[in-house]
């Protein structure tokens, strides 16, 4: 099983003699914070995420959730995570798990690194973190899915569907309707505009209307299956990856935890092309890295607000994550790894 990097939650995992439970007033926030995560998957939306100053607090709402977890467990009546506990959370079948440290390591197995963490952040602010989180074509995208929210009409779409069906050809048949409709979607979604027009988003083959039944129920079987959730963290970080080898030759000046984390967000959201549109439009000699990232957030809302709107709901979203990623204390100010 994959390592954490949360030495707390490691260690109760291995069985580390002398490690104390997790509980109520627990001061660890990080090892609170990855059991926070992994309640929230089952049901326990109310829990924080790392967006919230409330996030590795263990107080009543987290007791409750982890009682509740206990009972449905058959585990004795508590409100302590042991690791028995956390064995329990990490290897059991959540209505809706969150792309997190803690859900990645210990659920699917797979090493958390660097840029995988910095992808899990965007992915809150793209999805709730949420692996099966579908935008049915309320931006005139067509359908986004996942994680990271891939998008039908600017083809990224495309990625992760081939990706799912070259990882697994019989279970991609399956998901997705038998091998010919299966087929037939990889075919629509690598068409022009990934198969929608592109003023409205609307599909251009009603057989493979994505934002409606069956296929809603397809894709959020195929978010829900750990199979194709390790396929998304996979390619998700390898997308991060490319983009910030892209985005650091044009911008040396970008090499802070918080500097990368900002711009992989922007990256994200406006493209890699974007992001670097946005940094050759306000960078100047001189600039320090902060400056720097304040100047591309102004210029990342501006373009934002000149699309949808001053005050829309895309330009305060927008504000938000870009103000987010500036300010929060989960990022660090130290060289990225």
């Amino acid at each position: 099983m994959a390592n954490t990097g949360i030495s707390r939650i490691d260690d109760l995992m291995a069985g580390a003699p002398g490690v104390a439970p997790l509980g109520a007033g627990d001061p660890d926030r990080d090892a609170v914070g990855a059991i926070q995560d992994l309640l929230t998957g089952f049901g326990n939306r109310q829990l924080p995420d790392v967006r919230l100053p409330s996030h590795g607090t263990f107080g009543s709402m987290t007791s409750a959730a982890v009682q509740r977890f206990r009972s449905s467990q058959g585990l004795p009546d508590s409100t302590l995570v042991d690791s028995v506990c956390l064995a329990a959370l990490a290897r059991g079948n959540p209505s809706d798990p969150m792309a997190c440290r803690s859900y990645i390591a210990l659920a699917l197995d797979v090493e958390v690194d660097e840029m995988t963490y910095l992808m899990t952040l965007t992915g809150l602010w793209e999805a709730n973190a949420r692996f099966a989180l579908l935008n049915l074509n309320t931006d005139r995208a067509g359908l986004s899915f996942g994680v990271i929210q891939w998008a039908q009409r600017p083809g990224r779409l495309k990625e992760i569907l081939t990706a799912f069906h070259d990882a697994d050809g019989d279970r991609f048949s399956n998901t997705f309707g038998g091998e010919v409709a299966a087929a037939g979607s990889l075919a629509h979604v690598a068409k022009p505009n990934g198969g929608v027009d592109p003023a409205s988003g609307k599909t251009t083959d009603p057989d493979f209307d994505l934002v409606a039944e069956p296929w809603i129920s397809r894709f959020k079987a195929a978010g829900l299956d750990p199979a194709f959730q390790k396929v998304q963290v996979t390619v998700a970080t390898a997308d991060a990856r490319s983009a910030f080898d892209q985005i650091k030759i044009h911008a040396p000046l970008i090499t802070s935890q918080r500097g990368v984390g900002f711009v992989l967000d922007v990256a994200n959201q406006h493209g890699t092309a974007g992001a670097l549109s946005i940094y050759n439009a306000v960078f100047a000699a001189g600039m320090t890295e902060s400056a720097l990232l304040q100047a591309m957030r102004d210029e990342s809302v501006r373009r934002v607000s000149a699309q949808f709107g001053v005050g829309s709901p895309e330009a305060q979203s927008t504000t938000s994550r870009r103000d987010w990623f500036l300010t929060t204390p989960v990022l660090k100010e130290n060289p990225s790894a």
